[in-house]
């Protein structure tokens, strides 16, 4: 039983790290194909890869997200000097700041051409992820 296990336990870790490889080389397929990626809502883009029998495989790009907070005094020091006399109206204090309730809307109307760059420096980028179809039948 333990031999069979430790068996089991190594084929698992080898098709987990053949799988990240294709996942990888899916991703990589997606990126390049810019032709091929359709919008999500979120501001993000989603690719669908068809197997031979019907299978698919989609990668899907999450749309940037802001981040929940910024706590670095480095970050906040460039944030501020980004968002100007705006700051407090953008970010509200806790243990670190946190962009207020629509914020890119309210940046963008306080700071015009300025707020591109103020939304980028609380910007994260979005995961990718890969998922599969099996064909039924």
């Amino acid at each position: 039983m333990v031999a069979e296990a430790v068996i089991l336990d190594r084929q698992i870790a080898d098709m987990i790290d053949r799988l990240d490889v294709l996942k990888d080389r899916l991703v990589a397929l997606a990126e390049v194909g810019a032709d091929s990626q359709v919008p999500t809502d979120g501001g993000g883009w989603s690719v669908t890869f068809e197997g031979l029998d019907g299978c698919v495989a989609r990668v899907t790009q999450e749309g940037p997200r802001l981040r929940s907070s910024v706590s670095s005094e480095k970050d906040v020091a460039k944030i501020k000097d980004a968002a100007g006399s705006f700051f407090g109206r953008l970010f509200v204090p806790s243990i670190a700041y946190k962009p207020v309730s629509g914020f890119r809307a309210e940046a963008e109307a306080l700071l015009a051409r300025g707020a591109s760059k103020l939304i980028k420096l609380v910007t994260t980028k979005g995961a990718t992820k890969v998922s599969y179809e099996t064909k039924n039948g």
